[in-house]
């Protein structure tokens, strides 16, 4: 008999076994976490992984085998760290996704996506992942909005401990920097793996609902694509893996940039027919996707290849859709949980999002600061600089952090991390417009709508605050107008001041000056991350495949 059939036939009361299980999960993912900061790829034989593999085999067989036996009242979360466990033990919790050796633990799912419960489940793993508080989406400081900021001109660096950081900060970014490795490439490739099991899993299901399995399926392709998205634009031309057979993931080269957004274009596409258009499934929280997180991601994809029609028109599909989403006057009340200008957010299930706790200080910076070269950027009036940004005097020195998140307690929960918010789709919306013959004059107008509502009373000292743009602006100006409004709406969000600096070529101009500032030297073609070593060493198809500059 197999191992988990006769651990499922031991005698044991409910309530014993539910709090077996609990305890099982907690070791499991004690191992996760262990395995995944001892980065597996760095052991030097296949029999080395092989053993890990082996000595965690005995925990999963009994966790599955309780999992199994339990009435469907057992708490979710412990059933989603148990699938989310499954599921990075599947791609072997490291920062390469190419598997070593015979698939010996690879998810049963058959098991996992037999009924709604565990296919629901296994989406929260992903989820329980995502907010994960030294993670690439968790707003703390090996997230993307920390990480791009620091490689852009927003963050200062002030922590000689932090070496990892320090390399991204100084533009001069090691290809065996574990930063790099776990957090940005071998992170986004496990939501990847992770979403193709879901969708392998829910392909092949008869016990799911139409309902559910349409969600799932729409949920998992936009995180693929949400993946494929950042690292397209971090690395430049990357493995496409769309599936979960290890015979094939051993070995694929790097996609062309242009392969990888035709992927991510039809991902988005098909999760808007699969998705549920509102928040009703989830009680009104904003916490899963939806069909207009979808709709808005996509609205940035077109953006970003050039494609302002179709921006334009992705971008009012959502702003038009008044009833769920809106501006705030109110900027204290932007990043509150369930804001209404929330498209998707994260939450973590019992404390406030990481951002908050990363970045306030209260006497001089111990890690990280906004710079003087942002602050600068806002003009006098703007709502913005007083509401989202905080500020303390040490000597006659003033240091200034992000105060968008301002809570630093762990509860009550009043506050959950931003991914997708409208006030980005009117800045979308707005470019697109300048960029397209005779449309100047709208673009202009949806960045005064953002203006309007970050503009202040006026005063005395300032009897003019934040003004109107005119309409009249030329496109070079009105573009111009787009660059500083982004920056001073988005800062820290996800990095987008460094994907921006990028794509519309104003890298080269801008780190030419800012890097040397910061002590290093730039180099026009560390606008690409290195790929990490550990990828290439373990990837055949991926010998002398490293970004240029980094040889």
């Amino acid at each position: 008999m197999k191992r988990h059939l006769v651990y499922r036939h031991i005698k044991m009361p409910k309530s014993v076994k539910q709090q077996f299980l609990s305890s099982i999960c907690q070791i499991s993912i004690q191992f996760e976490n262990y395995f995944y900061k001892q980065e597996v790829f760095s052991f030097k034989s296949k029999g080395d992984i092989l053993k890990i593999r082996k000595s965690i085999q005995f925990y999963k067989d009994i966790i599955f085998s309780y999992f199994l036996s339990l009435s469907k009242t057992c708490i979710i979360k412990h059933v989603g760290l148990y699938v989310l466990f499954l599921f990075s033990f599947s791609v072997t919790s490291c920062e390469s996704f190419v598997d070593v050796g015979s698939p010996t633990n690879r998810i049963d799912q058959s098991l996992v996506f037999t009924n709604n419960a565990t296919a629901t489940a296994a989406i929260y793993g992903i989820y329980n992942q995502m907010t994960n508080p030294n993670g690439f989406s968790s707003g703390g400081g090996r997230s993307m909005s920390v990480i791009g900021g620091l490689s852009s001109d927003d963050l200062n660096l002030y922590s000689a401990s932090l070496t990892q950081q320090k390399e991204f900060y100084l533009n001069t970014i090691s290809a065996t920097n574990t930063l790099l490795s776990s957090s940005i490439w071998g992170e986004l490739y496990q939501y990847i793996y992770k979403s193709n099991a879901m969708l392998e899993g829910l392909e092949n299901s008869s016990g799911v609902s139409q309902l559910l399995k349409n969600q799932l399926m729409g949920e998992a392709k936009f995180i693929r694509a949400f993946s494929y998205f950042y690292l397209v634009n971090l690395f430049g031309e990357v493995p496409m893996v769309i599936t979960t057979d290890y015979r094939v993931n051993a070995s694929i080269p790097r996609t062309s940039i242009t392969d990888i957004y035709k992927l991510i274009i039809a991902d988005l596409k098909a999760s808007q027919v699969l998705l549920q258009d509102n928040y009703s499934l989830f009680k009104e929280e904003r916490v899963r996707i939806n069909k207009f997180a979808s709709i808005a991601l996509l609205s940035r994809v077109y953006l970003y290849l050039g494609d302002w029609n179709n921006a334009e028109v992705s971008a009012t599909e959502v702003i038009n859709n008044t009833t769920t989403y809106t501006l705030l006057s109110d900027l204290n009340s932007v990043f509150l949980k369930n804001s209404k200008e929330a498209i998707w957010q994260l939450s973590q299930d019992n404390s406030n999002t990481a951002d908050a706790i990363t970045h306030i200080f209260k006497t001089n910076p111990v890690t990280y600061a906004l710079s003087q070269n942002l602050i600068t950027n806002f003009e006098p009036g703007d709502l913005r600089r007083s509401s989202w940004i905080g500020s303390t005097t040490v000597g006659i020195a003033n240091y200034y952090f992000p105060n968008k998140y301002k809570v630093t307690a762990t509860t009550p929960i009043s506050e959950y991390s931003m991914v997708l918010r409208l006030g980005e789709q009117y800045l979308i919306r707005a470019e697109a417009r300048i960029n397209q013959p005779g449309k100047i004059s709208g673009g202009i107008e949806d960045l005064n709508l953002l203006r309007k509502r970050a503009r202040a009373l006026p005063t005395s000292a300032v009897p003019n605050p934040l003004p109107a743009l005119s309409s009249s602006l030329s496109k070079e100006e009105a573009l111009l107008a787009i660059e500083r409004e982004r920056r001073v709406e988005l800062f820290t969000e996800w990095g987008h001041r460094w994907l921006d600096l990028k794509r519309t070529n104003r890298a080269n101009a801008t780190m030419g000056i800012v890097t040397p500032q910061k002590g290093g030297a730039w180099k026009p073609e560390w606008q690409l991350y290195p790929i990490p070593q550990v990828q290439i060493l373990n990837d055949p198809a991926m010998t002398n495949a490293q970004n240029p500059g980094y040889n």
